[in-house]
């Protein structure tokens, strides 16, 4: 099947341009999970304008994907596993369900692709102490131990969020060793931030909140909270594939301020554009991007 716009992601950024798109008329359609995304999983956001009383995470992705459906935006609970050039023009994507689909425009909105890590009552305690996001989250632990777990640049990024808030932070590699960056390591150094070697096996509660974290080599550490910065970047993936610009440094996709890629209608927005990794962020850059494309499609049609 053919669209106009393929929209990949299902946050913040992939349902702000699905609402534009799907308001102006245009044939479109959104692959992705709206549980992935980081947003998703915020305890409460209270940055975000026009919601003085905050709202969580899951409030928050549940009123976007009825928003979006409301304006008839058609989304596809799949994972998107590979996207390249069409025959027939435009774009294909592949998804993990062998569907496949086309399209003139796409619009890349992964985020950064974070899941699960995998570790015991993780997903149990989300809300609950457990977090992926220091900037949404960070405010609640005022002068209380926090524990992060993550051996690379994003990892040491976090932490540094959580510095003005946290009574003590404690940096879990999660691996073998830490592969953070010289700056961010004397950063951490200089914020009395305790790195600990060692793989996190599972996070320890009473039920109701995040007690602890317990090591491989049978050793807790208690913590209010468990921030997960794992860095998962597979939005990159097909970033690369597609022969998009990528910033290496930032590990991210380079966009003007249109949120045009270096490929002629490939869109990109959010947090796979790199930081601030914020709602509001997300939210304008997906609205910025379905906007040009709009008006690319509508100028189209007057020339014809």
């Amino acid at each position: 099947m053919r669209y106009d716009v393929i929209i990949l992601g299902a946050g913040p950024a992939g349902l702000s341009a699905a609402v534009y798109i799907a308001r102006a008329n245009i044939s479109s359609l959104v692959i992705g999970l709206p549980d992935g995304s980081r947003a998703s999983w915020a305890h409460n956001i209270e940055n975000y304008l026009g919601f003085p009383e905050g709202i969580s995470g899951k409030e928050f992705k549940e009123r976007s994907v009825a928003q979006a459906k409301k304006f008839g935006a058609i989304i596809l609970e799949e994972e998107v596993i590979a996207a390249n050039y069409s025959e027939n023009g435009g774009y294909y994507v592949e998804t993990n369900k062998e569907n496949r689909f086309e399209a003139d425009y796409l619009i890349l909105a992964l985020g950064l692709n974070v899941k699960p890590s995998g570790v015991k009552n993780e997903v149990e305690y989300i809300g609950k102490g457990v977090s992926y996001c220091s900037t949404c989250d960070g405010f609640f632990y005022k002068d209380r131990p926090v524990v992060v777990i993550g051996n690379k640049d994003l990892a040491a990024r976090e932490t540094l969020d959580l510095v003005e808030f946290a009574s003590k932070i404690t940096l879990i590699s999660h691996a073998k060793d830490f592969e953070i960056s010289e700056n961010f390591l004397n950063k951490l150094k200089q914020n009395n931030v305790e790195l600990r070697t060692g793989k996190a096996i599972e996070v320890l509660g009473d039920g109701e909140k995040v007690t602890g974290v317990l090591l491989d080599d049978g050793s807790k550490i208690t913590t209010d909270g468990v921030f997960f910065a794992l860095g998962n970047m597979g939005s990159l993936d097909i970033a690369r594939f597609l022969g998009l610009e990528i910033n290496e440094k930032t590990k991210s996709i380079v966009v003007d301020r249109s949120m045009k890629t270096n490929i002629p209608g490939i869109y990109a927005a959010g947090d796979c554009t790199g930081e601030p990794y914020q709602v509001s962020t997300a939210v304008g850059e997906g609205a910025i991007a379905a906007l040009e494309i709009i008006h690319e499609i509508r100028n189209r049609k007057d020339r014809r």
